[in-house]
């Protein structure tokens, strides 16, 4: 991990102490204390900056919030279905099982940043996406709707669609 990587690991730790501190405080999980839970926390706080993508336009406070919960629901969700699934003395050896919802945030938030840029799009061309891609609708519906031939459809969509990949690539950047 390089010096850079490392400070700003140390300010996110130090400015995000009261955060932490109320996880950490709202936490129950069998067979963690304060000291494991802190724990988690960095680690979980090494990977959101590993992860992290500024350009998404989610402030990092925000995405980082979204990990811890989501992974003290996960902690939640895995106890319990472990719990039924087997006794209290087996639950006991499973406790390390973890489901690591990191992705679906991200891809979450991908989505949502999609779905911004079709905002972008003239009139003409986002109801050519949504109609396609969101209602389920053929192309051929799509153009006797437009009263153009399905070609023509089909070259409005795929040239919305290479406008979506230019202002989707410009915002990764």
């Amino acid at each position: 991990m390089n010096e850079e990587r490392k400070s700003l690991i140390a300010y996110w730790w130090d400015k995000l102490y009261p955060l932490r501190r109320k996880f950490v405080r709202q936490t129950h999980l069998d067979g963690l204390d304060k000291g494991d839970l802190e724990q988690e926390c960095f680690m979980l706080l090494i990977k959101a900056v590993e992860r992290y993508n500024p350009e998404m336009g989610v402030p990092f406070e925000s995405y980082y919030k979204v990990i811890l919960y989501g992974w003290r629901a996960n902690q939640n969700r895995v106890r319990a279905r472990t719990k039924l699934a087997f006794g209290e003395d087996e639950f006991a050896s499973l406790q390390d099982e973890r489901i690591d919802i990191e992705k679906d945030v991200e891809r979450k938030m991908l989505y949502e940043e999609v779905y911004r840029k079709l905002y972008e799009l003239d009139e003409g061309e986002r109801s050519i996406i949504e109609a396609f891609y969101f209602k389920g609708k053929k192309m051929s519906e799509i153009a006797k709707a437009l009263a153009v031939t399905e070609r023509t459809a089909f070259n409005r969509k795929d040239r919305a669609l290479n406008k979506l990949k230019r202002l989707m690539s410009q915002h990764c950047q």
